[in-house]
Parts: C-alpha cells; structure tokens; sequence
C-alpha cells in the first residue's frame, strides 16, 4: 500500500530532527552561542543579497524564522547551566554552520507545517514522482486571514503612527543631537568589541523609542496596566520591555557607528552580548526600585530557560525572547528578539506561571474592551450601557457584551465583544480560536435573534434599561447585531457566518470606521453596513488576496513545490 504524502513527510522530519545534534562536535554551550549570533545579523540586516531576488530573501528569513526553534532546542536540553563556558567567538567556519543548521532546521519545521496545514484541511499534499512532494490549496478563500492583517496594519500605520508622531513633537526628541552624542562615549576593546557609557540624556532618549517601538507591537495591550501577575502589576512587566527594547535600539545603533569608525570589526561579534545575570538584574533593579525578588521573577518571564524552553521552542515560528539563560548566573541578550515581539514569551509565560492571575485578568477584557468600543463612538446622543445585560426567554439564556442607542434615529446597537490572546502558524492554537469562537458566537446570535423575535418592545427597552439614560422617549426602530472579536475572525475554510451579523475584528471596526464614507446621520446602521463592506466576501470583489508566487525548494534529495494548476476544492 502507498503511504500519504502526509505520513512520508512526517516520516522525513522525524528522521531529519535526529541529525540536527549531530552537526556540531563542540560544546552546546558554543553551538548557541553561533545560532544566536548569527540570527541577530540575518534577521537585523539581510534585507537584500547580490544576485538573490525579493522572494528569495524573504524565502531565506522565513526558513530562519522557522528554523532558529528546532535548531536551538537540542543545543540547549544538552546544556548544563551549572557550569560556566568560556566566551567563544564568531569565526567564518561558524557562520557557515549556524546558517546551514539554521536553514536545515527551517526546512524540517516547514514540512511539518505542510502536514499540519493538510490535518487542518487547507492543503493537499501529493508525491508526483519519488522524492518530490506538491502542495495545493483545497479551498477558494485561502488566505482570507489576510484581510484581519490589512485592518491591524491600517490601525498600526494610519492610527498608532500617527499617536507616535505627536508623541515625538511633544517629547521634541533631537536624533542627529543624540546620534553624535552616542558615537563620542563609544569605545572599540581589542579592536573587535564594543563599550560604552550612556548619558542619563542618551538613555531618556532610547527609553521614548522603545516606548514608541511597544506601541506598535500585537500583544502589549492584551491586559491592563494594573492586572496583576504572581504579585506584580502588569505595567511593570511593560516597563522593563519597553527599556529594554530602548536599551537593545541604542546598542544596535552603536553597533552600526562604530563599524564607520572601525569597518574591521565584526557585528557577529558586537550585537549579541553576554551578561551576568546578577549584575544585571542589579542594574535594572536600581533604575526601577523594585526589590531584587520582582525583578528576578519579571526577568524569567522574558527569558529562555530550563523552565520553559521545551514548550516555547515547540511552537512553529516563535518569537526570539530578549534573554536565553546559558548558565545559572549568564545571559544570552537577543537584539533581534528584544526587536521582534518580546510580548509572545512574556504573555505565555504569565499564563504558565500564574494561572490564576491570568484568567482573572481576562475576565477583566470584556469591559476595557467595552469602553474602548464606546470611544469609537463619541456622540452625545448615543446611550450606551456601562456594563453586559443579561437576557434569558423560554430558558435561552445569554448575555449582551455591549448596548448602544441612538436616541434620535432609535436604532439599537447589540454587541457580543471576543477577546481571544493572538496566535502566530500553530494550527492547534488556530483550531481552538476557532472552536471557541465561531460555536458560542454562533449560539449567542441564534439566543439574541430569538429574544428580539420573540419580546415585546417594551421588555427589551426595560431589560437592556435604556430609559435608566434619558429623560427622552424611547422606543426602537431598527435593530442591528455585531460579533466582534479583538484578533482574529476571518479564517481558511471557515464560511457560512450568519448574514443577519455584521462580524469583523476590532481593528477590522476601526478601519471600516475610517475609510468607508457616509452621509447618514444613523450611527449603529452606519457602523454594521460599514463593517459588512470591509467584510472579506466584499472586499475579494475590488481587493484580490496576494496570489502566492510559485514556490520551490530542495532538501536533500527531496523537491517540495507548490502546484498552482492544481485547485482542488472540497
């Protein structure tokens, strides 16, 4: 019998995984310290190569993006943070191996990505010949998650941006001043590393970048200022991120003048740096004033350790962290990772850590997501109820996240708000944001429609307690429904949303908000028929999903392609 393609490709990662230790025959201790480096230089600067297109370089960084987690994890299950290894350097010889190890991982990574994508319906995957393996889409609205990174691209670029600028002129930050400033306090040790002393003025400065540099990260915002993890309010795990993140801008940049002052020096050998970890967090401790214990726990919740690097390196594409831990008192710092979004660690180790306090933040969501939808919507003639309103008929039970009425048109606004944590390529994590999503909101729109159908006017206007909010007359002349969901709505293979709902993504609300002009003076039927247009089945008719271009690549002896003549549907 022939085995799926699926099974022979599982087949191959697992014998390839294998082989991945045995590449290097020096210490774990040295083989990490290669992949680190040599991340930080590719994922910082190898934005273009002589001779390689667009596409190539972009295929180059996601085998990286893919492959710095397996090629990592057995280097560091074999290390023994109890014993302190020498600071080795970065040579040519150990350049070429991070790169081919790192590429090699990615391959392995992406062909198991290929058979969790089929598991999950989206491709179909085929052995034309022996050895060579094809992909294909199954389904006409592959790709439609990319309309939910176009709304929170808009939100990032059109709305944050422009907070960020004003930001800039109010702090009148003077970068070329600052740029000179940093070049006179660096020093070139040996001639191959870097040193330097930064100015109480220098480190303001870099601490407002990285604040603006948080601003425009997904996940900063996924709890309150004031929640609070294992004892410690979350807005100091942001403050340590966001200096830190200044911190890591102000070193690259420092790194950069000084191969002007020194073209010689190698940024393998000036970009990642090795820190005691005592010294360290004594420096940060001091800078904040918090007691050595909540810096020593902040600090594990955004760095690599023995604690949780074998579930995080499990995740497909994951996140560099800011720190790896390489023994009990020495830190590995990431520049690209403090660059990249620290927010996916340190919001997963707080969930692991403090289970508890994680699900009580949560429960906390719905209401700041509540007020921030009321801002949206600054008219004095909107009532809108400051809390969710229970509705129960016939035993059909369900609660209403948000109310808002407009008392001169008489329409009525109904919300379901879903506030799910952000997920990047697990297809187990993106199968349970389905799961959670789509059956309850699908429940929830079913109870809304049947308690709208079946209640007098006067039951609803009492039980959502409209007149509570004027002294006007209050009756309703239209009603419409929303389900929003704070990340992700729009998903491959998942279709048939009940039309009677306006269902999009809170930036997907936002946009629609911005962009699609209206006369009307009907604020909720304005804001539903708005989303709808920004809906993807609408916005496929003038803005087509990026064709994938064709696609190829060898591993060993191997060939995987995508085949885009072939357009299976199921």
């Amino acid at each position: 019998m022939t085995k799926r393609a699926s099974t022979l490709l599982k087949e191959i990662v697992e014998m390839e995984t294998l082989r991945i230790k045995d590449t290097f025959s020096g210490p774990s201790y040295h083989a990490i310290q290669h992949i680190l480096r040599r991340l930080d230089f590719v994922m910082l600067f190898y934005n273009d190569a002589p001779g390689k297109t667009e596409q190539e370089v972009e295929e180059l960084r996601e085998f990286y993006n893919y492959g710095w987690a397996p090629a990592l994890k057995p280097f560091y299950n074999d290390i023994d943070i109890n014993t302190f290894e020498p600071f080795p350097e970065m040579y040519k010889e150990a350049m070429n191996w991070a790169d081919g190890i790192i590429q090699f991982s990615g391959h392995i990574a992406f062909l198991n990505q290929l058979v969790e994508y089929e598991k999950a319906d989206l491709i179909k995957l085929e052995t034309p010949k022996e050895n060579e393996f094809s992909f294909s889409y199954v389904v006409e609205n592959a790709g439609i998650e990319y309309y939910d990174r176009k709304s929170r691209d808009f939100f990032r670029d059109m709305i944050v941006e422009r907070m960020i600028e004003e930001k800039k002129k109010k702090d009148n930050l003077n970068e070329e001043e600052i740029k000179i400033k940093l070049r006179e306090i660096i020093r070139n040790p040996s001639g191959k590393y870097i040193s330097y002393d930064a100015t109480p003025e220098i480190d303001d400065y870099y601490k407002k970048k990285g604040h603006y540099f948080v601003l425009r990260l997904q996940g900063y915002d996924e709890f309150g200022e004031n929640d609070i993890f294992g004892g410690i309010e979350y807005w100091k795990y942001l403050d340590l991120v966001e200096t830190i993140i200044g911190v890591a801008i102000m070193h690259t940049e420092a790194c950069l003048e000084l191969t002007k002052i020194n073209p010689k020096v190698d940024l393998h050998n000036l970009l990642t740096y090795t820190f005691y970890k005592d010294k360290t967090l004594d420096i940060y401790k001091n800078y904040f004033g918090t007691s050595q214990s909540e810096m020593e726990q902040i600090f594990s919740c955004i760095t690599l350790n023995k604690e949780n690097f074998s579930y995080y390196l499990d995740y497909p594409a994951a996140s560099l962290p800011m720190y790896v831990q390489v023994s009990e008192n020495m830190l590995v710092r990431i520049v690209s990772g403090c660059l990249g979004n620290p927010f996916e660690l340190l919001n997963r180790e707080l969930k692991r850590k403090f289970e508890k306090d994680y699900f009580e933040a949560v429960n906390k969501r719905e209401d700041r997501f509540r007020n921030e939808l009321f801002h949206l919507f600054p008219y004095e003639k909107l009532i809108k109820i400051p809390k969710g309103i229970n509705i129960n008929l016939n035993g059909k039970k369900t609660d209403i996240d948000a109310v808002i009425f407009d008392t001169k048109t008489m329409t009525l606004g109904l919300f379901q708000l879903k506030w799910q944590d952000p997920f990047r390529k697990s297809m187990r994590e993106r199968f349970s944001r389905i799961s959670n999503l789509f059956n309850k909101a699908s429940e929830w729109v079913e109870k809304v429609e049947y308690w709208l159908t079946n209640t007098d006017i006067s039951n609803i206007i009492e039980t959502l307690e409209l007149r509570k909010y004027t002294r006007e007359d209050v009756h309703i002349n239209e009603v419409h429904v929303f389900v929003l969901s704070r990340n992700n709505i729009n998903f491959t293979n998942v279709d048939g949303l009940d039309e009677r709902v306006a269902w999009g993504t809170w930036y997907q609300m936002i946009e629609s908000q911005a962009i699609v002009k209206s006369s009307s003076d009907n604020v909720i039927r304005d804001a539903f028929i708005k989303l709808k247009t920004l809906s993807p089945k609408n916005r496929m008719k003038t803005e087509k999903i990026p064709e994938l271009p064709s696609f190829e690549t060898t591993f060993g002896k191997y060939r995987i392609y995508y085949d885009k003549e072939n357009k299976t549907s199921h």
